[in-house]
Order: C-alpha cells, then sequence, then structure tokens
C-alpha cells in the first residue's frame, strides 16, 4: 500500500493474488470505483508484495519468494517501475546481499528470500525483508541502486533490531522522507505487529506506541501524520472473500 501520486487522498494497492494491475482506494477505506478501477501493470508481477513511490514514479515489487514447492517463480523476481506514462522493467543482483542468499541455490527453508516493503528513503528505493532473519532474529533492510548492467539493481543489505519481528512494510511521510517507518510482524503466522521509525541508516529503530492489528501488512503515513495500516485477506476456493482485508486508522498512545 502506498500514497498514490496521482490522486490526492488516494491509496494504490498491491494485491498479491493480481499480477496485471494495481488497486485504487482511498485513505478513508472507499474503493475508487470498484476493484476493476485501477493501475494497469505493462509487465505482469506475480505476488506483488511492496509498494513504493516517490511522488513521480511508482515501484512495484515482487515477493521474489518461492512457491510452496520450492520451486523459483520468475514473474516473482519483478520490480515494475512508473513513470511519466512510461515503464522499466527491473531485475535485481543479490550478490551484495550475503544474508539473502543464492536464489538460485538449492531451497534452504527460514532461510529463503521474501520480500515484504519497499519505499523511497532519503532519494533511495529501499527494501525490507519478512523472510530470512539472521543472527538471532535480526531483521534486514536492502538498498537498490541501478547497475553496470541496464536494468539491473545492485544491493547493499543492513541489519536492524525489530524485537525479533521481520519487515511487512515500509513508508515515508511526504515532506519528511528522512524518516523510515516500519510496519513489523512476525516472519511467520499471525501475531500483532509494530511500527518502528528510524532516523537513519545504523541508528536503531524507536518502537511507537500504536496497537497494530494480526497480520497487517500495509502502511501508509499521511502528510498531516495520519496512519493506516491494511490487514492481509483471504478467498474461498471459488474466488469469492472469505476475509476481508481491513483498513485501520492507528492513533499514538
Amino acid at each position: 500500500m502506498v500514497l498514490d501520486p496521482a490522486r490526492a487522498g488516494g491509496l494504490l494497492l498491491a494485491d498479491n493474488e493480481v499480477s496485471g494491475h494495481l488497486l485504487r482506494a482511498s485513505v478513508d477505506g472507499a474503493m475508487a470505483g470498484g476493484s476493476a478501477d485501477g493501475v494497469p501493470l505493462p509487465f505482469a508481477v506475480e505476488d506483488a508484495e511492496a509498494l513504493a513511490a516517490d511522488g513521480e514514479a511508482v515501484w512495484v515489487v515482487g515477493s521474489h519468494s518461492r512457491n510452496k514447492a520450492g520451486d523459483r517463480k520468475p514473474l516473482r523476481e519483478r520490480i515494475v517501475q512508473l513513470q511519466n506514462g512510461g515503464s522499466t522493467l527491473w531485475s535485481v543482483d543479490w550478490t551484495g546481499c550475503a544474508a539473502c542468499g543464492d536464489p538460485a541455490a538449492p531451497r534452504q527453508p527460514g532461510l529463503d528470500l521474501n520480500v515484504e516493503g519497499a519505499a523511497v528513503w532519503n532519494a533511495q528505493l529501499w527494501l525490507g525483508l519478512r523472510a530470512p532473519l539472521i543472527d538471532g532474529g535480526m531483521a534486514q533492510l536492502v538498498e537498490l541502486t541501478p547497475g553496470v548492467v541496464s536494468g539491473v539493481f545492485s544491493v547493499r543489505s543492513s541489519s536492524i533490531d525489530l524485537g525479533g519481528l521481520a519487515v511487512r512494510d515500509l513508508a515515508v511521510q511526504p515532506g519528511n522522507t528522512g524518516v523510515l517507518w516500519i510496519l513489523a510482524g512476525p516472519s511467520s503466522g499471525k501475531a500483532p505487529g509494530a511500527v518502528y521509525t528510524l532516523s537513519g541508516e545504523g541508528q536503531v529503530p524507536t518502537r511507537l506506541t500504536l496497537e497494530v492489528p494480526a497480520d497487517a501488512e500495509g502502511l501508509v503515513v499521511l502528510p498531516d501524520g495520519g496512519i493506516r495500516v491494511l490487514t492481509d485477506g483471504a478467498a474461498k476456493s471459488d474466488g469469492t472473500c472469505k476475509e476481508p482485508s481491513v483498513l485501520y486508522r492507528l492513533a499514538l498512545r
């Protein structure tokens, strides 16, 4: 979930079951024209788990994870940049992140890569990982930089202490992009999460006094300081809704 650069008071939502377009909603929770109204993607992104925006561009990020059988899924290993009516398809060279492992290596349960958050922080595109956690439960942030090969990002990672939780989303507040907001939650399973802020790389994250619902997977911070989180939903086998996503307004206690 990210603020919509094209619509004041709007949100863009990525549904990991929808590979061809983004959804639109308002910060008050109403769908903008229904689920069919959205932003088409020129390149399919399977298991889209993260969005980032900087006022001009929007990045749609696949999870880069394997399926339940342990197979790699190339359409998950994509980042699509939408800007000025055009688009760019990016891939990631993960060799600069030792903690991220080798995506081509045999499956390692609990250590396989899983991207869950993205944000433009201090003019750089960053990803947050749901997995792996390393060194006794440290979460990972990954900075992306255009590499020497066109259309390929190089990476650099750093560890952050989220109390054993993983990254579920990243956000910045318009007008204050030097502070990174982190939605944290368990690497697996459902449990109440937490929101942290990070003022700079290498700093200690600050945990905010917020009550975060279980299974929160999306975070935005509004220009006026308002906080929204979105929970995951679930569908029945016939495609109808089993558990709706819920948009919450959070308030500091």
